[in-house]
């Protein structure tokens, strides 16, 4: 007998390409992961993947139990939905995908607040950039995604909360005492910036291009993919960053940093939460979603 769980992981492993990266999004360790994939080849009796270039790929026969397996979770999951509608009760799993910035800052109270009202269902967050948060959702892996930039024509996005990257330093940098700088200036300052693929890195570097700013000229020494750890080197005295205001405001009023203006730098983004148009959204995903509207609708300023 095949239970759910191992098709599960074996066809997060064949989207992923990556044991590590399926045990990550599935929550449960690498060992596990290689354990459930050999009880599957034992009970069908061959090789499902084999190494190609640095990936799992599938065998051919990988591939034959890859296409059938695929239906049957969604055909399980639809079967899911429609029991909790009955019931109306929902025990199901919510694979929710989380731009780095905002699971550090806004996110986890939502989902506390969400679990509060439906208790029976279950979330398991993957936090990642936004570029991470897409693949999850086009592989399957992900039901939901909340990113800090705009999404390719592959999902569907629902525009959600509106925020502005902020410029700022620690107190006792000479920067703090400027009222504003220029865009040149940016080049003699040590920064500590987003990674490369970062929504946040992105945006910034697009607005000080419009500026004349070449940003690879620009003193990028540390780059890190959390955005609270950015914020905490820059607090002990290094340097400089680009932030979401959001996440920085509390420092800011405390005084243990300081925000500094760019001449002709204002920057505001919309995160979105979004979904592949290849696939339905879930019934548990749908619900999220107008749970997280209703109680952010006065900080929204603008929906479609």
């Amino acid at each position: 007998m095949i239970d759910i769980s191992k098709l599960k992981t074996f066809v997060t492993v064949a989207d992923l390409g990556s044991f590590s990266k399926a045990s990550e999004i599935l929550y449960i360790t690498q060992p596990a992961v290689t354990q459930q994939i050999k009880a599957l080849e034992k009970t069908i009796g061959a090789k499902l993947f084999q190494r190609a270039g640095g990936k799992m790929a599938l065998t051919e026969e990988g591939k034959r139990i890859y296409e059938i397996a695929k239906l049957l979770l969604g055909s399980y999951e639809g079967l899911m939905e429609e029991i909790a509608k009955i019931k109306k009760d929902l025990k199901d799993t919510l694979f929710l995908g989380v731009s780095a910035t905002l699971s550090e800052y806004i996110i986890p109270n939502i989902i506390a607040e969400f679990h509060k009202e439906f208790p029976s269902a279950t979330v398991k967050v993957f936090t990642g950039n936004s570029h991470d948060v897409e693949e999850g959702l086009l592989s399957g892996v992900i039901n939901l995604g909340i990113i800090e930039r705009e999404a390719s024509s592959k999902f569907v996005s629902i525009p959600w909360l509106e925020d502005e990257i902020i410029f700022f330093t620690c107190p006792d940098s000479p920067l703090a005492r400027c009222e504003c700088i220029e865009p040149d200036d940016l080049y003699r300052v040590d920064l500590v910036m987003r990674e490369m693929n970062s929504g946040t890195r992105k945006i910034v570097k697009d607005a000080l291009e419009k500026l004349g700013v070449v940003f690879e000229r620009l003193n990028i020494k540390i780059e890190a993919n959390s955005s609270r750890t950015i914020m905490n080197i820059v607090k002990s005295g290094y340097g400089a960053s680009f932030l979401s205001k959001g996440l920085i405001l509390g420092e800011i009023e405390s005084g243990t940093v300081v925000p500094v203006k760019i001449r002709g730098f204002n920057v505001k983004r919309r995160f979105n939460i979004i979904y592949p148009k290849s696939s339905n959204i879930t019934f548990l995903a749908s619900n999220f979603v107008k749970f997280v509207l209703s109680k952010t609708s006065d900080i929204v300023t603008e929906r479609v």
